[in-house]
């Protein structure tokens, strides 16, 4: 079952690299939840399919180009740690963003309930770990 959830998750950022949010919320349950990273000064959390879709499609509206590279996954029970590289150009901006981080999907039943996002590698591994 953890290949087919990795397969899951990775479809979900192919899907968000072309930009179908549609597809993309297909790996998450109704009801799951996005929190972003505790890093950031505003930490969000979005709960439920609808509203993970909008913050989505909000975000990727900020960006000419975008593109998530998905370097490593790690795969513990029923989560997976997917270690991101994005890179992305600003709409109107032109700013160039190269990036690292991770998210963390805590998977039930093939779906996401829960996806949590780091910064910081040994986060995002601790945060598997059994």
């Amino acid at each position: 079952m953890a290949s087919k959830d990795a397969e899951t998750v990775i479809a979900s950022y192919e899907a968000v690299n072309r930009r179908d949010i549609a597809a993309a919320m297909e790996a998450l349950h109704e009801d799951a939840e996005w929190h972003e990273s505790g890093v950031l000064p505003e930490p969000d959390v979005q709960t439920g399919r609808d509203a993970i879709g909008r913050f989505l499609e909000d975000f990727l509206e900020q960006w000419e180009s975008f593109h998530q590279e998905i370097v490593e996954t790690v795969l513990e029970g029923e989560r997976v740690a997917v270690f991101i590289h994005l890179t992305a150009v600003g709409r109107g901006s032109s700013a160039e963003v190269d990036a690292r981080y991770a998210h963390v999907w805590q998977m039930r039943d093939g779906l996401a309930a829960r996806v949590d996002a780091y910064y910081d590698r040994d986060e995002a591994l601790a945060a598997i770990a059994p």
